[in-house]
């Protein structure tokens, strides 16, 4: 009876408050559609669980512990288990039934997207127009439960709306948890802002960023912590940037077997299908979870499409924020792309890089009506 009074009743209510005061604290939005796109995600994380209850899915062996290491500062501070620690603790300190996790991570992810939706209104786009951004079911559905997508993208939201406000070393923390969780993610994003923003600084801080940037980098790519990132004993080098190399190389191969795994081509189809689908699965496939996941995604990427379209304001972002989604992107696109060849890992990976490159196709979008106005 008390742990249903506590999970059912005291920590649903808690998540409600939560849920409210951080409209109140920071969004904004119109406290009704707010709450009708809150019940939109936590209804599309409901559908994902319910699809995937018989299967396979990462977010099941999470919530079992599975592959959980035991306790130690390096192991928190490192990839998966860092995801164990949080589910350690909902369970064992919390006292968190699985459901709870669940809709914890949810609404890890919930926010990540309302901060996101938040970054379009402020590089400019109107609000009823970054409002139909909460509509599009990809970034809802494949980021919701437990695993490391759903903290990425908060932090990678969280990190862009620091940087818009100006905030550089606060949103150089939340890249800095980027990169341990997913280390080639942190550093395509970290690369990205170190370049974007030396082209901006001047005089002494200059120097003072390529020290402090050459002094971090070093530290990261040969500091003997960092082989807790990854653990295959297989390794011959402790060097953080070989271990990572070494780490990509390996999925080359790791998912053939899967019903999902797609042969690599040539750069551009890569790119095409890692951002939108596989094109050799369209009708080719007979699995209903895979045809809808694409019908999925087509109908996320015409929202976008709409999206972009619709806007007539003019984009407000500073040239050191266009030169870090140009180098993000372009970085992101080069690499991620070329290494990953399975669309069940893509699909869900992808919703770390598309907010950027939505952001960037409305400063395209501006740029072309600048020339033609011209």
């Amino acid at each position: 009876m008390l742990n249903f009074v506590y999970n059912f009743l005291i920590i649903n209510f808690f998540y409600i408050f939560l849920i409210l005061k951080w409209n109140s604290v920071f969004l904004g939005f119109n406290k009704k559609s707010y709450i009708i796109f809150a019940i939109y995600h936590f209804l599309l994380t409901l559908t994902y669980i319910f699809i995937f209850s018989n299967a396979d899915a990462d977010y099941k062996t999470y919530l079992e512990l599975k592959h959980a290491k035991p306790f130690d500062i390096y192991v928190f501070l490192t990839t998966t288990e860092f995801v164990y620690s949080i589910i350690y603790f909902l369970k064992n300190f919390l006292y968190l039934i699985d459901l709870n996790i669940l809709f914890f991570f949810s609404i890890i992810s919930f926010f990540g997207i309302s901060i996101i939706v938040k970054n379009l209104m402020i590089i400019g786009i109107e609000k009823k127009n970054a409002l139909y951004f909460f509509l599009i079911p990809g970034i809802h559905f494949w980021t919701s439960v437990p695993g490391k997508d759903s903290l990425i993208l908060f932090f990678l939201a969280f990190f862009f709306y620091f940087y818009l406000n100006r905030k550089l070393l606060i949103s150089c923390f939340f890249i800095i948890l980027v990169l341990l969780i997913r280390p080639h993610i942190g550093v395509i994003f970290l690369l990205s802002l170190v370049v974007s923003e030396f082209f901006f600084i001047k005089g002494y801080k200059r120097l003072i960023v390529i020290l402090v940037s050459l002094l971090f980098f070093y530290f990261i790519f040969t500091a003997g912590f960092s082989s807790g990132y990854f653990k295959n004993p297989d390794f011959v080098s402790e060097n953080f940037f070989l271990q990572m190399i070494n780490q990509l190389n390996s999925q080359l191969h790791k998912f053939e077997t899967s019903s999902t795994y797609y042969e690599s081509t040539n750069i551009y189809l890569n790119i095409f299908n890692y951002v939108i689908f596989p094109i050799k699965f369209i009708f080719k496939n007979n699995s209903l979870t895979i045809n809808l996941s694409i019908m999925l995604e087509v109908y996320s990427f015409m929202l976008i499409i709409f999206l972009i379209i619709k806007q007539k304001s003019e984009i407000k972002l500073k040239k050191n924020v266009i030169i870090f989604l140009i180098m993000c992107t372009f970085f992101y696109l080069m690499l991620l792309p070329q290494v990953f060849f399975n669309y069940g890992l893509n699909v869900r990976q992808k919703w770390m890089i598309v907010p950027f490159l939505i952001y960037l196709s409305f400063f395209i979008k501006n740029l072309f009506l600048k020339i033609n106005k011209k």
